[in-house]
C-alpha cells in the first residue's frame, strides 16, 4: 500500500504529487484503483479482499500474507508511520475474515519495523509460542492439530543479506513503546490485549506439551505453535536488517533445521512460506548473479535447498512472493529427480521494476486431511478496464490443472513435465505460462534468450547450475532448431547479423576503387603508380590484407562466441560498432602502408 498515491499524481513519480507534473488535460493521471507505475492505492487493497469474501465467504481456511504490506514510499516515512500502515491492513484484513487465521511473514520493504511492535499488531493470528520467535527473529511456526500440518514462516531478508548490508545488532536495537504487551516464557495461557474478545476463540494445553504449548481451535480446526522449539534467549528486538553473520540470522537457520527434523520424525507435513524465493528471478534477462539486498546470497541459497532436499519427503508445498509475476520453481535432487516445488503468486500490487501485472490474488485448493495442494485459481483485475468503468470486476484467469496446464495434479513430477515444454516458443504451454507471468499484461514476445531465463530460473535454482543452464540449454535450443554452430540465434540479432557479415565487403569494394581512380590525366598517373606500388609490394600488402582479415574473423567469431550473451538492443549495437571499427582500422592500417610505399617510391 502506498499512502502517497493520489489521482492527481504524477504516474511517472510514484503517482505521487509533483511541483513537475504537468496540469495540462493530456496528462495522463492514476486511475481510482491504480496505476501500472505505481504501487496500490487503498481502493484496490480493499477491493482485493472484498472480492474473495464475497467468492469464497467462510470457504477460506487460512491466508497466507506474504509480505511488503508497505511500498518503496515508506522508506520516506517515521517507522511510527510505517507502523500504522501495516495496522490498517491487518485491521483489513480481520473485518474481512474475522473468522479465519491469517499468517502474515515480513517482506523486504516491511523488514525495518520493530518485531515486538509488530507482534502486538499480530498476536491475534498467532499463539504464544510462535510470538516468542517472532518478536526475536521475525519468523514462526504454526501448527494445524487436525491434520498434523505444520506452517513454518520465514523471515527470509536474514538471506539475503551481504555485508555491506549488514547492521550491528546494538544498532538494530529498538525501545519498546510504554504500553505494549510483553510475553516472556511460560507468560500465562491466553493473548493480551483483548485478543480473545476480539476472535472470541479459547486455547487449551496441548496433551503431552509443556505448559507453554498452546493448541488454538474454532469450530472447524485447531493451530498450535511449537511446544519446545522455541529459542530461550533473552527477548531481542534486532531488526530485520541485522547482517547474514549476525547472531540472529544464524539462530533462524538453527531453528528451520530443528524444526524439520522434528516435523520429520513426528510425519508431520510442511508447508514453507517467506518472503523472498531463493534462486534467480525470471524476467532479469541476462542477469545470472544474485541482485544483492532484493535476492539470497549464493550461500544462504545452497543452504536452503540442500534442507529442502533433504525433506522433501515431508514438504508438501512452499509459496513465496516478492516477485510480483506468476510462475513456479522444481527443485531436484543429487540424481536429477523432481522432488520438490514452489509456487510464486502475482502481487495486488501493479508495479514492477520491469513489465508491470495486472493486480491478482490467488486461491488454493488443498486436502485438509494429507496437506496435499490439488489446484489454485488465479483471480485477476484488469486494472485498466477498471479505472475506465470506474469499478472493480475481480474474475478467474485460470485453474492450474482444470483445463489451463492440463495436470493431473500438483506435484514436482508434473511441473517437471510442465517446464520441460518450454524450451520451445511456439509450445502453447509455454505461451499460456508466459501470459500468466504478468497476469495477462505483457507486452513483449518472449524467444530465445528470454525463453531460455524462464526455464532456467524455473528448473535450476542453484546459481551457478542456472548460469549453466542458460549455455548449455542454448546449444541445444539451436542445435534443435538448426541454428549453425551449434548457438542460439535470437530472431532480432539476424539483421545485425547481415550487417556485419556485409561490412567485409563494403570495405574491400572501397580498396577496389583505388585500382578505379583513374578518371583524368592528372589522376590517372597517381592510381597507376599507386597501384603499381601496391603490387610490387605484394608480400607487404598481402600481409596487411592478411592482418585485416584475420583481425575481422577473429572478431566475428568472438561475437558469435559471445552472441547468446548480448541480449539488450545496446548490446548488440556496442558489439557491431567494436567489430566493425577493428575492421576498419585494420584496413586503414594497410592502405596506410601502401600510401607510404607510393610516396616512398615517388621520393626515390
Amino acid at each position: 500500500m502506498d499512502t502517497y498515491y493520489t489521482t492527481k499524481g504524477d504516474i511517472f513519480r510514484s503517482c505521487w504529487l509533483s511541483e513537475h507534473h504537468s496540469n495540462t488535460a493530456s496528462a495522463k493521471r492514476p486511475g481510482p484503483y491504480g496505476d501500472y507505475m505505481c504501487d496500490s492505492p487503498w481502493s484496490l487493497l480493499e477491493s482485493a479482499t472484498q472480492a474473495m469474501k464475497s467468492k469464497q465467504g467462510d470457504n477460506v481456511e487460512f491466508v497466507l500474507w506474504t509480505g511488503d504490506g508497505l511500498s518503496h514510499s515508506a522508506k520516506r516515512m517515521h517507522e511510527t508511520k510505517r507502523l500504522d500502515v501495516l495496522r490498517n491492513i491487518t485491521e483489513l484484513m480481520s473485518r474481512t475474515f474475522p473468522s479465519q487465521f491469517v499468517f502474515p511473514v515480513l517482506g523486504h520493504e516491511d523488514g525495518t519495523a520493530n518485531f515486538e511492535q509488530l507482534g502486538d499488531l499480530w498476536r491475534h493470528w498467532l499463539p504464544l509460542e510462535a510470538l516468542q520467535t517472532f518478536e526475536k527473529g521475525g519468523y514462526y511456526t504454526i501448527e494445524q492439530t487436525k491434520s498434523r500440518l505444520r506452517i513454518i514462516a520465514l523471515n527470509t531478508n536474514y538471506m539475503r543479506h551481504d555485508a555491506k548490508y549488514s547492521q550491528s545488532h546494538s544498532s538494530a536495537v529498538k525501545q519498546r513503546p510504554d504500553g505494549s504487551y510483553h510475553f516472556p516464557n511460560g507468560g500465562g495461557g491466553h493473548y493480551g490485549g483483548g485478543a480473545e474478545h476480539h476472535l472470541g476463540k479459547h486455547y487449551h494445553a496441548r496433551d503431552g506439551a509443556s505448559s507453554t504449548g498452546y493448541l488454538y481451535s474454532d469450530r472447524r480446526n485447531g493451530y498450535s505453535s511449537s511446544s519446545n522449539l522455541a529459542d530461550s534467549g533473552v527477548g531481542g528486538h534486532a531488526s530485520a536488517l541485522s547482517g547474514s553473520s549476525s547472531h540472529e540470522s544464524e539462530k533462524q537457520w538453527e531453528w528451520l533445521e530443528e524444526v524439520l527434523a522434528k516435523s520429520s520424525r513426528n510425519k508431520e507435513t510442511v508447508y514453507i512460506v517467506g518472503h523472498i524465493p531463493p534462486g534467480s528471478d525470471e524476467r532479469h534477462i541476462g542477469h545470472t548473479m544474485p541482485f544483492g539486498h532484493s535476492s539470497f546470497t549464493e550461500k544462504n541459497n545452497v543452504r536452503y535447498l540442500r534442507l529442502v532436499k533433504r525433506y522433501s519427503s515431508i514438504i508438501q508445498g512452499q509459496f513465496f512472493g516478492h516477485l510480483h509475476s506468476d510462475s513456479f520453481r522444481v527443485v531436484y535432487n543429487e540424481v536429477g529427480k523432481p522432488v520438490s516445488w514452489m509456487m510464486i503468486a502475482p502481487s495486488i500490487s501493479p508495479r514492477r521494476n520491469s513489465e508491470s501485472n495486472n493486480p491478482a490474488m490467488r486461491l488454493y485448493k488443498f486436502d485438509t486431511d494429507t496437506g496435499q495442494v490439488l489446484d489454485y485459481t488465479q483471480y485477476y483485475l484488469d486494472l485498466e478496464q477498471a479505472n475506465k468503468l470506474e469499478e472493480a470486476v475481480w474474475q478467474s484467469e485460470y485453474n492450474l490443472t482444470t483445463y489451463y496446464y492440463g495436470l493431473s495434479e500438483v506435484s514436482s513430477v508434473a511441473l517437471h513435465n510442465l517446464a520441460d515444454r518450454f524450451n520451445n516458443a511456439d509450445d502453447a504451454q509455454f505461451m499460456k505460462y508466459y501470459r500468466a507471468n504478468s497476469v495477462r499484461h505483457a507486452t513483449s514476445t518472449c524467444e530465445g534468450v528470454c525463453l531460455l531465463n524462464h526455464y532456467c530460473a524455473i528448473t535450476r535454482l542453484d546459481y551457478r547450475e542456472f548460469r549453466s543452464c542458460l549455455e548449455t540449454a542454448a546449444k541445444a535450443m539451436a542445435s534443435k532448431n538448426g541454428s549453425p554452430g551449434g548457438l542460439l540465434i535470437p530472431t532480432s540479432l539476424v539483421f545485425d547479423r547481415l550487417l556485419m557479415a556485409l561490412t567485409p565487403a563494403l570495405l574491400m569494394f572501397l580498396l577496389l576503387l583505388v585500382r578505379g581512380w583513374s578518371g583524368s590525366p592528372s589522376t590517372s598517373r597517381i592510381g597507376d603508380e599507386l597501384w603499381s606500388s601496391t603490387v610490387s609490394a605484394g608480400a607487404v600488402v598481402n600481409s596487411c590484407w592478411s592482418i585485416a582479415s584475420t583481425c575481422w574473423l577473429a572478431s566475428t567469431n568472438l561475437l558469435v562466441a559471445i552472441g547468446h550473451a548480448v541480449t539488450t538492443a545496446i548490446g548488440r549495437s556496442v558489439a557491431i560498432l567494436l567489430v566493425s571499427a577493428l575492421s576498419c582500422f585494420c584496413v586503414c592500417l594497410n592502405q596506410a602502408r601502401m600510401g607510404m610505399t607510393f610516396l616512398t617510391r615517388r621520393k626515390t
